[in-house]
């Protein structure tokens, strides 16, 4: 079994994913950042930034004092609705080949 500690830094990362979540607006603030996840603002600031050089996270134009996630996670979201509509519509394909009547 791995060491626990080793996955930390994963952890946090995919729990600030989470936090930031539904604050594309307003974003939240270090501090509420590290208080919520029940870390200090330094390695809350350090995860913050390893999401935004990662392109997943950013401080928001105009409010920077504030984070919140860029439209990259949307981008994969669609990006798998269009992948499972392309493949839905290749089974109706082939379901109509083996339903319809001769």
């Amino acid at each position: 079994m791995s060491n626990p500690q080793h996955h930390q830094p994963v952890r946090r990362a995919l729990r600030l994913l989470w936090l930031l979540q539904g604050h594309a607006f307003d974003g939240l603030r270090l501090k509420q950042v590290s208080e919520a996840l029940k870390v200090s603002p330094p390695m809350a600031l350090r995860d913050l930034e390893l999401l935004a050089d990662e392109g997943v996270a950013e401080r928001i134009p105009g409010n920077e004092e504030c984070w919140r996630l860029t439209p990259k996670l949307i981008q994969l979201a669609r990006a798998h609705d269009d992948e499972m509509r392309r493949v839905r519509q290749r089974i109706d394909d082939i379901d109509q080949r083996y339903t319809r009547a001769i």
